[in-house]
């Protein structure tokens, strides 16, 4: 996805639920593809790679356009995939990852 659209996508829900409500959408959004992944009808990104791509999407929106929203997504992208990463790391559904906190 490029700049644009994950501003158009993700900026509105984010400003109209509130932070704690977004990042429990981003949770179930990534509960559901590991439902899939389980069930084996889905082929794309892990999800908590997807997750990672995104906050760094944002970090650098937040870098160019310097608007503080673009930074509190990008923190939520990134809790949101650790704890998919350690979901998946529980179901032993991925390896270890080096971008990846593992000892909490």
């Amino acid at each position: 996805m490029n700049a644009e659209s994950l501003k158009k996508e993700f900026v509105p829900k984010y400003l109209a639920n509130g932070e704690q409500k977004f990042y429990h959408f981003l949770l179930a959004y990534a509960i559901n593809k590991l439902v899939f992944i389980e069930s084996g009808s889905y082929n794309g990104t892990s999800p908590e790679i997807e997750l990672l791509d995104y906050y760094d999407q944002f970090i650098i929106l937040y870098r160019r356009e310097g608007e503080e929203v673009y930074l509190n997504l990008a923190k939520l992208f990134r809790k949101s995939a650790h704890r998919i990463y350690r979901i998946m790391l529980k179901k032993q559904m991925t390896l270890p990852n080096t971008k990846f906190l593992d000892l909490v």
